[in-house]
C-alpha cells in the first residue's frame, strides 16, 4: 500500500521545482510526486518535522567526527531533478549510482527505469549503505547499495546504460567509462579547478569510442568522492593557515591558504605572504554586468596560471560559496587578491599588499566580459583518455585524460 501521508508535500514540491524551473519532464516529476523523501531521512523528521524535508534544501546527514565537515547528505531536490532529467534514463535501463547517500536519488532512478530495469549504487561507507538499503526496503524500491569504491564502480552490473555521481571528481575514472556501454550517459558533478573544489560544473556527457562528448552542463556543488583511506580524489596541495585576522569589524578569524602557488613560493615569500595576508584589505564590489558570479570565477581560475592560485578560507567553515573565495598571489610584489562569494550571488575583490595581484585579477574579469560573461551552464566539456589533446579554449592533463572546456559562443546581435 503506497503512502500517502507526505503526499501533498510532494505534489507541492514538484510544483515548486516546476515553477522556478527546475523540473520539467513528466516522468520525473512523477518519480518525485511517488517516493516520500522523509522515509530517507527518518531521524531529521523526528527532529524537525515533516515539512523541514518538502523544502529545496541539502540535508547533511553525517559529518567527520574529527574535522566536522560533511560527508554525507541528501542532495537539494532542484539539482537532483536537473541531473535526473539529464541523466534521461527510462523504463528497462540499467544505472549504476557512485554515492548512495540516503538512499533517495536510488529510489528516484528505480522509479523511473520500472520493472524491467536495475539500479545499483555504490557506496564507500559501510554504515551508510546499511542505512540507505534500511530506508530502500521502507519504500519498498528495488534499487540495490553495494559496499565499496566508487571510483572503481561495480563490475558486476556492467554494462550500464547510464551512470550517474552524487559526489564530485576532478578527472573521470576510467571504470565508469569503461562499465558503460558505447552511447551511454554519464552525468557527473566535475570539478572545474583542482586548486578550488567548490568551483564545479554539473555536466552531462555521451561515451564514444576514446573518451566522452558534451551534451549538457547545469551548475551545483558536490562534496568530493573520497577513496578508501577517506581522502578525497585529488592531490594534496601546499597549505598555509595566516592565524587570526579583524574581520570587517565582526571579530577575528581564522584564515586558511590552499594551493600550488604556495608551493612556489621560498620561506622568505611565505612569511612575506602570511604578513600581507594579516593586513587590512581594499574592498570592492565585482560588477557582474548580467553575468553569475560563478560563470567569473570559473572563467577567472582557468584564465590565470594554476601555479598562481590558492583558496582562501576564513573559520574553517565548509569550503562552499560564501565560506571560500578565489586567491590570487604575485610573487613579485608578494600581493594577494581574493574574490570572495557574497549574498544574493554577488562578489567582492579583496587585495592585500601591493597591486600586482590586483590587476591579474581585474585583467580576467575585463577578458571575461569581453568575452559576453559566460556562465558555466554555458560550457562544453571534452574528455578525452590516451594522448591526443582536444580542442578548447582550457583544456588540462588530469592523470589518463585531457579535459577541455570551451565557453559557448555569444548569439550575434
Amino acid at each position: 500500500m503506497p503512502d500517502t501521508t507526505s503526499a501533498p508535500l510532494r505534489r507541492d514540491l514538484v510544483r515548486r521545482l516546476r515553477d522556478a524551473g527546475h523540473l520539467r519532464d513528466d516522468r520525473v516529476a512523477a518519480a518525485f510526486a511517488a517516493v516520500p523523501r522523509e522515509l530517507f531521512l527518518a531521524d531529521h523528521v523526528e527532529r524537525h518535522g515533516l515539512d523541514v524535508v518538502y523544502r529545496d534544501d541539502a540535508i547533511v546527514t553525517r559529518r567527520d567526527a574529527a574535522t566536522g565537515r560533511p560527508t554525507s547528505s541528501s542532495s537539494q531536490p532542484a539539482i537532483m531533478a536537473r541531473m535526473l532529467e539529464m541523466l534521461g534514463v527510462g523504463p528497462g535501463d540499467r544505472v549504476l549510482e557512485i554515492g548512495a547517500g540516503t538512499g533517495y536519488n536510488a529510489a528516484l532512478l528505480a522509479h523511473l527505469v520500472g520493472d524491467g530495469g536495475a539500479v545499483t549504487s555504490v557506496e564507500l561507507d559501510a554504515d551508510v549503505a546499511v542505512d540507505a538499503r534500511r530506508a530502500l526496503l521502507a519504500a519498498k524500491s528495488p534499487a540495490r547499495v553495494e559496499v565499496g569504491d566508487g571510483a572503481v564502480g561495480w563490475q558486476a552490473a556492467a554494462p550500464v546504460d547510464a551512470v550517474v555521481a552524487t559526489a564530485s571528481v576532478d578527472r573521470i575514472p576510467r571504470a565508469w567509462f569503461d562499465q558503460l556501454r558505447p552511447g551511454g550517459r554519464l552525468v557527473v558533478p566535475l570539478r572545474l579547478s583542482p586548486v578550488v573544489s567548490w568551483l564545479q560544473a554539473v555536466a552531462a556527457f555521451r561515451k564514444v569510442r576514446t573518451g566522452f562528448d558534451p551534451v549538457a552542463v547545469t551548475g551545483g556543488g558536490f562534496m568530493p568522492l573520497r577513496t578508501p583511506d577517506h581522502r578525497p580524489t585529488r592531490g594534496e596541495a601546499a597549505r598555509l593557515a595566516v592565524g587570526e585576522v579583524a574581520d570587517g569589524g565582526q571579530g577575528r578569524s581564522h584564515v586558511e591558504l590552499t594551493g600550488p602557488a604556495l608551493a612556489g613560493l621560498d620561506r622568505a615569500g611565505r612569511q612575506r605572504l602570511v604578513m600581507t595576508a594579516l593586513g587590512f584589505a581594499r574592498r570592492g564590489p565585482v560588477p557582474l554586468g548580467g553575468g553569475s558570479a560563478l560563470g567569473l570565477l570559473a572563467y577567472v581560475a582557468l584564465a590565470l596560471p594554476e601555479e598562481r592560485l590558492v583558496e582562501v578560507e576564513r573559520g574553517g567553515g565548509d569550503r562552499s560559496l560564501g565560506h571560500a573565495a578565489l586567491g590570487v598571489v604575485d610573487a613579485v610584489d608578494g600581493s594577494l587578491a581574493a574574490l570572495v562569494p557574497e549574498a544574493a550571488g554577488s562578489l567582492r575583490l579583496d587585495a592585500y599588499g601591493g597591486t600586482g595581484a590586483e590587476r591579474s585579477v581585474l585583467s580576467a574579469v575585463e577578458r571575461w566580459e569581453r568575452a559576453g560573461r559566460p556562465g558555466v551552464a554555458g560550457a562544453r566539456l571534452t574528455v578525452r583518455y590516451g594522448s591526443v589533446r582536444p580542442h578548447g579554449w582550457h583544456s588540462a592533463r588530469r592523470g589518463d585524460q585531457w579535459i577541455a572546456l570551451d565557453w559557448a559562443r555569444e548569439p550575434a546581435r
